[in-house]
């Protein structure tokens, strides 16, 4: 049996809750789901926890919700439930299993770990050394030592927690404190520009607080950015645009930060998009193999895949309505909705747009030039950022037969358009520009294919004509830089797409695998046919 003091850990672990979404949950009900689906029985007990006076049912719920941490490995909430538990060591006074687990793995000591939990688990007040004291017997000098997570983040062989200390930081929305801990790190040259940028764009995107859009932009400019990265700074963008209701953007985004790194994350995001899109076949052919195996929104994700009927889904919905209001996913709200545009509104109003998608490519802004330039300075930054090539001429070769540049409005990814007449005009050789200009219709975003007399679509190919990425950047030839011009083609045109907003031309194209959407000037790219 646990103990009153045990059972009150869990009041740490639950998290600020929206109140569209509050309602109450009984142990029965955590109890037969766990049975169903144990993975989702967690936020239940969760509630009950945090909900039910002191008593059998809350002390079973605590026993559940233990085991049910430790069975999935969320190591966390586990780990903090032992440290209020009193049962972070055995008899023996050998470490939990759970903290041997963790700490192996990121290669750090659980005196390490376990500081950073805990220190990053609360509010983190800014840090100023104060004046170094003097030894009264041997006259030396004392430098101060900060308190934690200052002092054990600042260790080289604690790195792999910084981004620990950014997730729990990130979850309790203690972003002021985050600042606090990044800008001393960074200033220590404990982070480096290429690790500290995506982290700088992550707070602005969670927080409100900042422009991510602009900052994205910015950090892309920087010179030495690793494809790691990249991207990261293109999935974060990705959020963003998601956030705003834009998931057509936010999807090819997610596409191309899969090309730069992490693929499996960038699929399983994007069929998160087509799902709430109401293009469940496309997002069931979008994920493949398994990305985070202990995630609920991914099981939940394979499991609509899996059903041809919604019989099953009354009995996730206590739990996904919890799940929803501290993790706003579009697979919950899909769930819960059912799809359609509901859905849709569910998840914006979970996520709370702030902010908005507009272009910037000037310094003057809220934001502290101070910033960016240690951030980013100038010595270190490019005219654009990577996936941009409004720098660059490129051929655009069609077929003899080419008529018409239609806009698509359903489009599929990596799959053939379909087109209707009415919303294609007949159209010339000559730059995009010109091409644009006579299609450019009054919303925020279209997407355009090529067509031929019967208005079937066309594969077009594109050619960069000024030379490799690398070679643009003062690089070495040799030096193989992933990235949208590093070679120069022939790449398959998926589709050109203005965003009025912006007020900017993309180009997707691929060659296999590799697949980006850049932004390209209109008048540098020029239709020739074959």
């Amino acid at each position: 049996m646990f103990s009153k003091r045990k059972n009150l850990a869990l009041f740490f672990l639950v998290f600020s809750f929206f109140p569209s979404l509050s309602f109450a949950v009984s142990y029965e009900e955590a109890y037969e789901l766990e049975k169903l689906s144990p993975v989702f029985a967690i936020p239940l007990y969760e509630e009950v926890v945090r909900s039910s006076g002191i008593g059998d049912f809350r002390k079973t719920a605590s026993s559940r919700l233990y085991f049910l941490y430790e069975k999935f490995n969320k190591y966390i909430p586990a780990i903090q439930y032992q440290t209020r538990a009193g049962s972070l060591k055995n008899k023996k006074g050998e470490w939990s299993s759970l903290v041997k687990t963790l700490s192996d793995g990121l290669g750090v000591t659980p005196f390490s770990l376990l500081a950073v939990i805990n220190s990053c688990s609360k509010e983190t007040p800014v840090w100023e050394a104060p004046e170094p004291t003097v030894h009264p017997e041997t006259g030396e000098l004392i430098q101060p030592i900060p308190p934690d997570p200052y002092r054990v983040l600042s260790k080289k062989e604690n790195h792999s927690l910084i981004r620990l200390c950014y997730s729990l930081k990130m979850k309790q929305r203690d972003f002021e404190g985050w600042d606090n801990v990044f800008f001393y790190l960074f200033s220590k040259d404990v982070l480096t520009r290429d690790e500290a940028l995506p982290l700088w764009v992550g707070s602005s995107l969670q927080s409100g607080k900042g422009t991510p859009y602009r900052r994205v932009f910015f950090s892309g400019r920087f010179k030495e950015l690793s494809n790691e990265s990249k991207s990261d700074l293109l999935f974060l963008y990705a959020k963003f645009l998601r956030h705003n209701g834009k998931f057509e953007s936010s999807t090819r985004y997610f596409l191309t930060s899969g090309t730069y790194a992490s693929s499996k994350r960038g699929k399983w995001e994007t069929a998160k998009n087509l799902l709430i899109m109401d293009r469940k076949k496309e997002a069931c052919t979008m994920i493949g193999d398994s990305f985070n195996a202990g995630d609920e929104s991914e099981i939940l994700m394979k499991k609509i895949c899996q059903s041809s009927n919604w019989d099953w889904i009354q009995t996730y919905l206590p739990a996904l309505k919890i799940l929803m209001r501290e993790n706003p996913d579009p697979v919950f709200a899909y769930a819960l909705e059912g799809g359609g545009r509901e859905a849709i509104d569910l998840f914006l109003k979970q996520v709370g747009s702030k902010t908005n998608d507009k272009d910037d490519d000037s310094e003057e802004d809220s934001e502290s030039t101070d910033i960016l330039n240690k951030l980013i300075p100038s010595e270190n930054r490019n005219k654009f950022p990577f996936w941009d090539a409004r720098d660059k001429e490129a051929d655009l070769v069609v077929p003899d037969r080419a008529k018409y540049l239609c806009k698509v409005i359903r489009r599929p990814f990596f799959g053939t358009p379909s087109i209707q007449p009415q919303f294609c005009k007949e159209v010339s050789p000559g730059s995009l520009e010109t091409l644009l200009s006579i299609v450019a219709e009054e919303e925020e975003e279209a997407s355009f294919a090529f067509a031929d007399p019967a208005y079937l679509p066309l594969s077009v190919k594109w050619i960069w004509k000024n030379g490799s990425e690398s070679e643009s950047n003062g690089e070495s030839a040799l030096a193989k830089v992933l990235g949208p011009s590093s070679e120069p083609g022939p790449w398959n045109l998926e589709y050109i797409v203005y965003r009025k907003v912006l007020n900017r031309a993309y180009a997707e194209i691929r060659i296999k695998d590799k697949y980006f959407v850049v932004s390209v000037k209109p008048s540098y790219v020029i239709w020739n046919k074959n």
